[in-house]
C-alpha cells in the first residue's frame, strides 16, 4: 500500500486551554489559498466561586437597606400625617374661637335696655321685709302685742300688717326676730315672764320660738327690776302665714318703743 506523498496532510490545530490567547495556528487551506475567515469570538472563563459569593452578599445587603429605607419612609409619612392632623385641629379651634369672641364682646358692650325702668326693676328685686316698733298702749285682755308700723323706724315692704300680725306675701325662707323688755317697781321670787312668736296657718296656731324665765329676782327685794328677752330664727314660711308675738305680762312692757320690736325679712 502506498501513500500519496505529493501533498502533505493538513496539520492538526490546537485549542489553547486559556481560550484567550491570540490564535497561533491557521488552517492549512488558509495558508495555501490565502483566504481569511472571520475571527473567532473569544471565550471567557466562568468567574471564580468567591466572586459569586461576594455578589450574593451584596444582594442581601441591598435587601436590608431597602427595608431600612421603607421604615424611614413610613416614619416620615406618619410624622407628616400627625402634623397635618394637628394643623387641622388648630384650624378648627381657631374657627371656633373666631366665632365665639365677637359674641362675647357683643355681650359686654352696652346695649339699650328694653323693659321696665331701672327704678321699677329695683322695686321688683327688693325682698319682702318688715320692722315694727313698740306701741305704748297694749290691750290688758289679750297677750298678743300691738305694734307701730308706720312711724319712726317702722316700715313694711311686701309684708302686710294688721291687728298685731304680719302676713307673708310669698313662700320662702325668712329671718324672724322679736325683742321685748319688762320693767316693774317690785319683784317677787315667784314672778315669771314668757315671750313667744307663733304663726297662724290654715286656721291653726304653732309656736315658732319661745322664752320663759322665772325666779329672776331676790326675795324681799324692793328695788325696781328689768328683764329683756330676744328671739330670732330662720323659718320656712308659706304664703298667707300670719305671725304674732305673745307675752305673759303686756302691762309690764317698757314704754321705750326702741326696746320692743318685731320683724322679719326674706332671705331666699
Amino acid at each position: 500500500m502506498s501513500g500519496n506523498f505529493g501533498h502533505p496532510s493538513p496539520p492538526v490545530f490546537m485549542v489553547d486551554s486559556g481560550g484567550c490567547h491570540p490564535q497561533q495556528h491557521q488552517y492549512y487551506h488558509e495558508q495555501v489559498h490565502g483566504r481569511t475567515d472571520p475571527a473567532l469570538v473569544p471565550c471567557w472563563t466562568f468567574p471564580p466561586a468567591r466572586m459569586e459569593l461576594k455578589r450574593r452578599g451584596w444582594g442581601r445587603m441591598n435587601f436590608g437597606m431597602a427595608w431600612i429605607l421603607t421604615l424611614i419612609l413610613l416614619v416620615v409619612f406618619a410624622a407628616l400625617g400627625l402634623g397635618a392632623y394637628q394643623i387641622l385641629r388648630l384650624q378648627t379651634e381657631l374657627e371656633r374661637l373666631t366665632q365665639e369672641i365677637p359674641t362675647k364682646i357683643q355681650s359686654f358692650s352696652p346695649q339699650r335696655q328694653v323693659g321696665p325702668k331701672p327704678t321699677e326693676m329695683d322695686k321688683t328685686k327688693k325682698k319682702a321685709a318688715a320692722h315694727l316698733i313698740g306701741c305704748a298702749t297694749q290691750s290688758m285682755s289679750s297677750r298678743t302685742l300691738k305694734w307701730e308700723a308706720t312711724h319712726g323706724e317702722a316700715f313694711t315692704d311686701g309684708i302686710k300688717y294688721s291687728n298685731g300680725g304680719l302676713q307673708v306675701s310669698e313662700n320662702g325662707l325668712y329671718f324672724v326676730y322679736s325683742r321685748v323688755e319688762f320693767v316693774a317697781r317690785t319683784c317677787s321670787p315667784t314672778d315669771s315672764r314668757t315671750h313667744i312668736v307663733f304663726v297662724k296657718r290654715n286656721g291653726y296656731e304653732r309656736t315658732f320660738m319661745g322664752d320663759h324665765r322665772d325666779g329672776f329676782c331676790l326675795a324681799g327685794s324692793k328695788q325696781p327690776w328689768m328683764s329683756g328677752s330676744h328671739l330670732s330664727s330662720l323659718q320656712n314660711l308659706k304664703q298667707s302665714d300670719w305671725l304674732f308675738v305673745n307675752v305673759s305680762h303686756p302691762h309690764l312692757l317698757s314704754t321705750n318703743y326702741h326696746h320692743n320690736y318685731f320683724g322679719l325679712f326674706k332671705i331666699h
